[in-house]
């Protein structure tokens, strides 16, 4: 596996291949060396990034955990590595930009993913998948009832 140092690097090299216009709004990019996993059940599977909303002091920012990438890559290249690094940046980023627009679809994704794979082991699933545009569409729904309600009793 790669060193720090290297990985460092890579990170860097790869953010500025990014225009600037995708990463607008992110305060930083971080490495941390640590492993960091997933909680619960699934404590065997490590996060490779996160995207932090609105850290009080700093703004959004996107964490990438060397120590992850250094268990779930043991062994593979450095263009493998490289490559793993990019498609993370991509994907902490589109949280970014979905957070942004007050949607979540890929953290939709990534709970299905998850849910996956707790069925595979047999582990009981969250079933939140999608609560929240459904809660959305309900509040509007009942907006538009009120309303129309109003405007009835004044006209």
């Amino acid at each position: 596996m790669i060193s720090l140092k290297r990985f460092e690097e890579i990170t860097d090299r790869e953010l500025r291949r990014i225009p600037d216009r995708y990463k607008r709004g992110v305060a930083g990019f971080f490495v941390i060396p640590r492993a960091l996993r997933q909680s619960g059940s699934l404590t065997g599977v490590y996060i490779l990034g996160h995207y932090h909303t609105n850290n009080r002091h700093m703004g959004s920012t996107v964490t990438l955990y060397y120590g992850s990438f250094r268990r779930v890559f043991r062994g593979r290249s450095e263009r493998k590595i490289r490559r793993e690094i990019s498609r993370t940046l991509a994907h902490e980023l589109l949280h970014h930009w979905e957070h942004r627009a007050g949607r979540d679809e890929l953290g939709d994704e990534d709970r299905r993913r998850l849910n996956a794979w707790k069925r595979r082991l047999g582990l009981p699933t969250d079933q939140t998948t999608g609560r929240d545009l459904l809660e959305a569409l309900l509040f509007l729904f009942s907006l538009l009832l009120i309303l129309a309600f109003m405007a009835r009793l004044i006209g």
